[in-house]
């Protein structure tokens, strides 16, 4: 029992973090819908990639192309297929960077969710293994 509550304890200390997360949108970046054009999906080696060519409205009305990273499954391809409409943001000043929030919310986040993901492991298996 004195296991079971030093282990919830770390894993509530750990989880303080992201309790505050959330998808700021950040004040260089502006928020449209674009239509994706073509995708394009390469496999190197271990690494794999998704990148989309699609057309956006700026708000000025100016009609534009550009490219953008996509979430995808590695090896398995992008979660989005050509003609689908996607949420982009894209820099005030030079509207041709853009990102997507879920890409953002990857790179900003993802290395923090898999160490805590490793850590409750981590922590079922001791209590498991201090159980017998």
């Amino acid at each position: 029992m004195k296991n079971l509550r030093l282990y919830c304890a770390l894993v509530f200390l750990l989880c303080i973090p992201f309790l505050g997360i959330t998808q700021e949108s950040d004040s260089g970046y502006i928020e449209t819908e674009a239509i994706i054009k073509e995708i394009n999906f390469k496999i190197k080696s271990r690494r794999s990639s998704a990148t989309a060519k699609v057309t956006y409205k700026t708000l000025e009305g100016d009609s534009l192309t550009s490219t953008v990273k996509l979430a995808h499954i590695p090896f398995i391809g992008p979660l989005d297929k050509e003609g689908d409409r996607i949420t982009i943001l894209y820099n005030k000043e030079t509207p041709l960077l853009l990102t997507t929030k879920s890409t953002s919310f990857w790179q900003s986040y993802g290395l923090y969710i898999l160490i805590g993901f490793g850590i409750l492991i981590l922590g079922y298996r001791y209590l498991k293994r201090s159980k017998s």
